[in-house]
């Protein structure tokens, strides 16, 4: 690390750091000089991928869902490292079907992770990063910015994390908080190759050769530069960041 690291010094949480995208933010956000908090719901630890880059890790389990465990959470970043710059709210859930297929349960579970965790993580980290005027990211998702067949829930949860980033934005503006979006488009996740296009006749890959433009899918580690990005920018605010290829000019 040198004085050169545009995060150095700094803190960041990353909600979902087991997966692919929270992992790759992790990395990318460490390579920039910051400490940072894994966040995880039963998901593999990158901790010592963290400590390899020189910075400190410290692992902690939470259910975004929850406020008790979201509150624990935060207690546990500020008393291990004293201080909150980067909050990613990255945890994400996912199921498939149309709107006639799903039930109630479906309905909750992504909309209380995704929705519901962005709001709970926000407000618990709002007091501190106002502290050190830092910034909230919301990793959302192209199906925040259109529609799409099969998972309108999911889509109804992108949409309300976009619909919050603006808000806070620009509540938090008197507090030099920035709060942006970033808008992913496809990144060979589990949810995509596990969940998304087994449920169609398409593969991953064909999908990617329809759909993007650029011909390929976009990865954790582009994820991780447009985080760092955003982390650094300090006057941008309430904007949609999306990483996907041209996929969002390609649409008619």
């Amino acid at each position: 690390m040198t004085s050169e690291d545009p995060l150095d010094g700094k803190v960041s949480i990353v909600t979902g750091a087991g997966g692919a995208i929270g992992a790759g933010i992790a990395r990318h956000l460490a390579d920039a000089g910051s400490d940072v908090v894994l966040a995880v719901h039963n998901d593999e630890d990158v901790a010592e991928e963290i400590r390899d880059r020189g910075q400190r890790a410290h692992t902690v389990q939470v259910d975004v869902s929850n406020k008790d465990s979201v509150d624990a959470m935060v207690e546990e970043a500020r008393s291990e490292f004293g201080r909150i710059d980067v909050v990613v709210n990255n945890a994400g859930a996912l199921t498939v079907g149309s709107i006639m297929e799903l039930d109630e349960d479906d309905w909750d579970r992504v909309m209380d992770v995704n929705a519901k965790g962005t709001f709970l993580v926000s407000q618990a980290t709002i007091p501190y990063l106002r502290e050190t005027e830092g910034t909230i990211i919301n990793v959302s998702s192209i199906s925040g910015m259109i529609a799409a067949p099969d998972h309108s829930h999911y889509g109804a949860s992108k949409h309300a994390i976009n619909g919050l980033t603006k808000s806070l934005a620009i509540e938090l503006a008197e507090d030099n908080v920035t709060v942006n979006a970033l808008c992913p488009g496809i990144v060979a996740s589990k949810m995509w190759t596990e969940q998304l296009t087994p449920e169609s006749e398409e593969s991953f890959e064909e999908t990617v050769d329809r759909v993007i433009p650029l011909g390929r899918d976009q990865t954790p580690a582009d994820m991780g530069e447009a985080a760092v990005y955003l982390a650094t920018s300090e006057n941008v605010t309430g904007e949609e960041l999306t990483v996907d290829g041209g996929i969002m000019q390609n649409i008619v």
